[in-house]
């Protein structure tokens, strides 16, 4: 077969990504904090930039929902380092180990590896270690989440079978092998479901117990009602701003400007123009979106969110006949707030399981039904499909496990109680 090179001209189409299309997708994307952060630069930037709020306020903000934010964990353990007298080497470590705890508040390396990465001996590295963990929260520098429940259980002073427990047979007792365990420590089962209920109150990740010293809010977009059959929604002013050129700074210049001011004034002008048109795309977009969500949820709004009708990103988009990526970021860090409280735009999009149900019904199902179970004899995966096909949703045992799984809840084995028989 003979070869040859040839030149062929081909047609083709390219959406060009534009630097105003990418920033008029940014702005969409961003947070209703975000935005206000952003157009507070774009103002600093650009004298010719107004931004106003115009629209209803909050509705009864004191329903705006916290969102849990922490402030520096290091700085909450410096502060309390004052209350120590440290010589300067064990100061220096103290502040080296400290930088060197993960997000969980555990250290990473080994007593060796500190003292080689240091050039300082181990007994020292060790007495480090101790003035951390004398630290609040209890915890704070554990090795791992076993050594963080036994600095807290020598801290609260609990039993040496608690101490037994979790120092030497952590694997059994957090696997729930519980009937071994029973048998290599010569207790009853009883005695260790009331060990695992006192063990319960205590953190495997330190970190969580520090109380946070920042607060955040989660801002709703819109308020969302339902009267009589009637559907009210409210566009909240400060999560839709405004923008347009200032009339007074503009009149304030000169009329006779050189050639390069005028250069400077119009690009400027021309700035505030398009992030004009942003801002009323951003406003359009996430308003007709927030629309059909209400239109095609009325069922949520009016019974609850078991009644959540399966609906995917890809269904709406193809309803409002815009791209799927502009749903996604429309809705990030979004919400509504209804007549029982604020929740996310994304939590409305789900895939749908079978029989036109949500995913987010059946979960919903199966975290009633072990809520209700004996403790005793917790329900298995099985019993849930028997249990759902009563209802006429057709699951397989799989799937029932998966939704579990992502519920966060254990297996009917690590389910099951051992009370104590009066």
């Amino acid at each position: 077969m003979d070869q040859h090179l040839s030149q062929l001209q081909i047609q083709t189409q390219k959406l060009a990504m534009t630097q105003s299309l990418r920033q008029s997708l940014e702005i969409l994307n961003f947070s209703t904090y975000e935005l206000e952060h952003f157009l507070r630069e774009k103002q600093d930037e650009n004298p010719w930039l107004k931004v106003r709020l115009k629209g209803p306020t909050l509705i009864s903000p004191q329903r705006v929902q916290q969102q849990s934010s922490l402030s520096s964990f290091k700085d909450l353990l410096y502060t309390q380092l004052l209350d120590f007298h440290l010589t300067d080497d064990l100061a220096y470590l103290v502040h080296w180990l400290i930088d060197d705890l993960d997000e969980h508040g555990f250290l990473t390396g080994t007593l060796a590896e500190y003292a080689s990465w240091t050039n300082k001996p181990q007994f020292l590295i060790q007495e480090a270690i101790e003035v951390i963990q004398r630290c609040e929260p209890i915890g704070i520098g554990a090795f791992s989440k076993q050594h963080a429940l036994v600095l807290q259980a020598i801290n609260k002073r609990l039993s040496a079978e608690t101490l037994d427990i979790v120092t030497n047979h952590f694997d059994l007792f957090i696997s729930k092998k519980w009937k071994e365990l029973a048998k290599n420590i010569h207790i009853s089962l009883e005695e260790i479901q009331q060990i695992a209920d006192t063990l319960s109150n205590f953190s495997t990740s330190p970190l969580q117990l520090i109380e946070q010293h920042q607060t955040a809010y989660i801002q709703p977009d819109a308020y969302v009602s339902f009267q009589n059959k009637e559907c009210t929604i409210i566009y909240y002013g400060h999560a839709f701003p405004q923008a347009h050129v200032d009339k007074t700074y503009s009149q304030s210049l000169t009329l006779q400007m050189d050639d390069q001011t005028k250069a400077y004034v119009q690009k400027k002008t021309k700035e505030v123009e398009n992030i004009t048109f942003q801002l009323h795309w951003r406003k359009s977009t996430l308003q007709r979106i927030i629309q059909e969500v209400v239109n095609s949820q009325q069922k949520y709004f009016t019974k609850g969110p078991s009644f959540l009708v399966p609906m995917t990103m890809t269904d709406l988009a193809e309803r409002l006949e815009i791209h799927e990526s502009t749903v996604s970021r429309a809705v990030r860090e979004k919400y509504i707030q209804t007549q029982t409280g604020i929740v996310a735009l994304k939590s409305f999009f789900s895939q749908p399981s079978v029989d036109d149900v949500s995913v987010a019904h059946v979960k919903t199902r199966i975290q009633f039904f072990i809520e209700h179970e004996d403790k005793n004899k917790p329900v298995s995966d099985q019993k849930i499909v028997d249990m759902l096909l009563l209802e006429r949703i057709h699951l397989s045992r799989r799937v029932i496990a998966k939704y579990r799984e992502q519920l966060g809840i254990f297996g009917s084995s690590k389910r099951k109680r051992f009370e104590r028989k009066d």
